[in-house]
């Protein structure tokens, strides 16, 4: 078979039923441009069970290990298996736009290391439903589409690599990054990586350690405004496993993400915090030290990291008095720094964003009785063939614009 054009990666761990419908959408897509990469960690081989139907199909890579390794290994293992010129990186409970090909497909034909879309795309899976609040909806087996242009435009890297280590290093998903983790990257791109690092990815959160990386090494990024993939929120994910923390311990050395990692090298510059905004921050360094760029830390904000760590959980207050602050000036840093912050991007963000939504001010629309990612795949495909936004004259215009 010829080499495909893009590998669609899954690293996944005991979410079978999720596994399931994620690689059953996908394969439904009769295009042997396309291969998805299952690694399984699994403690029980039962998704092997299930992806035998699939054995005549050699579009499918299956690999199945229960040796005990941490999430990066398993990430680093999915990477390795890939064969396509381009990959995509993915969750276990996500799906993917069709069109995602087609997107890859112009990439390639233009010379193009990346392309990165918005997250405009939502499935929340039926066991995460919870009440509405003042400015959040989360009912669960719901497609959720927010406006996007389908606009596109090759993005400054420099500019927006030092934004994140303005905003503390956190929050990786605010500012025009490459994506390895929902977007399309050239495999030759992870393997320059990989020899200068010795791994795909490292740090302890795979996604914006990739993000820096990658922002270090290719030469073109395009940035679309329209959903390459489907970001899906199961029980089981990080996000609402990490709205939970409050009830949890603070203490560094009870994060999951430490498992099967007891040398782990936490940068300095970092609280030793269990709080995903620490583990982002300190997985975004690491990065840039790997990469022999220790320059982009002079625009690193340590007030900003704080104020977005107590932005998110207020218990941490008393540990980050304790550790930042000594004087007055400490304080002043840290108010402006959460006004100028959290504060801001509260008013622009969540007020005004769901201010536009109630006045209709912003189209979006909510899809309701989706029971898997499969029927979410097809909801999508439906509004978007409806949209009818002519994605490749788009892409050719962020060329000839730049």
């Amino acid at each position: 078979m010829n080499k495909p054009l893009l590998s669609i990666v899954i690293a996944t761990k005991n979410r079978q039923k999720y596994a399931i419908s994620a690689i059953e959408s996908i394969m439904k897509l009769k295009d042997d441009k396309l291969e998805l990469v299952i690694q399984d960690n699994s403690d029980e081989a039962t998704l092997k069970q299930f992806v035998a139907k699939y054995s005549n199909d050699s579009r499918l890579i299956y690999n199945y290990t229960n040796k005990v390794c941490s999430a990066i290994e398993n990430f680093n293992d999915s990477i390795n298996n890939s064969n396509g010129e381009y990959t995509c990186l993915i969750g276990d409970d996500d799906g993917i736009n069709p069109e995602i090909i087609v997107i890859t497909k112009w990439a390639k034909e233009n010379n193009i290391d990346a392309v990165s879309g918005n997250l405009s795309a939502n499935y929340r899976w039926g066991d995460t439903g919870a009440p509405d609040t003042l400015f959040t909806k989360s009912t669960g087996s719901t497609l959720t589409l927010t406006h996007f242009s389908g606009k596109a435009k090759q993005v400054d890297l420099n500019k927006s690599l030092n934004q994140l280590m303005k905003n503390g290093a956190t929050n990786y998903l605010e500012f025009l990054l490459p994506k390895l983790y929902h977007g399309v990257v050239r495999k030759s791109c992870l393997e320059l990586i990989k020899n200068k690092t010795g791994e795909y990815v490292n740090g302890l959160s795979p996604d914006i350690y990739a993000a820096v990386t990658l922002a270090l090494t290719i030469n073109k990024l395009i940035y679309i405004d329209y959903p390459l993939t489907i970001p899906g929120v199961c029980a089981e994910s990080g996000s609402i496993k990490e709205g939970q923390l409050k009830n949890h311990s603070k203490k560094l050395e009870d994060a999951p993400h430490l498992k099967g990692r007891p040398n782990y090298n936490w940068s300095e510059e970092v609280p030793r915090l269990y709080t995903p905004l620490a583990i982002w921050a300190d997985s975004c360094i690491a990065a840039i030290k790997d990469m022999n760029r220790a320059d982009l830390m002079k625009n690193f904000s340590q007030a900003r990291l704080y104020s977005n760590i107590i932005d998110l959980d207020k218990t941490f207050i008393p540990y980050i008095r304790k550790d930042y602050i000594n004087s007055f000036s400490d304080y002043l840093e840290l108010f402006i720094a959460y006004t100028t912050g959290p504060v801001k991007k509260f008013i622009t963000n969540r007020v005004w964003g769901r201010t536009k939504k109630i006045l209709k001010i912003e189209k979006y629309k909510i899809i309701n009785n989706l029971d898997n990612i499969d029927q979410a795949t097809e909801a999508l495909v439906e509004y978007l063939s409806n949209e009818n936004i002519q994605l490749t004259s788009e892409l050719d215009k962020s060329l000839k614009n730049k």
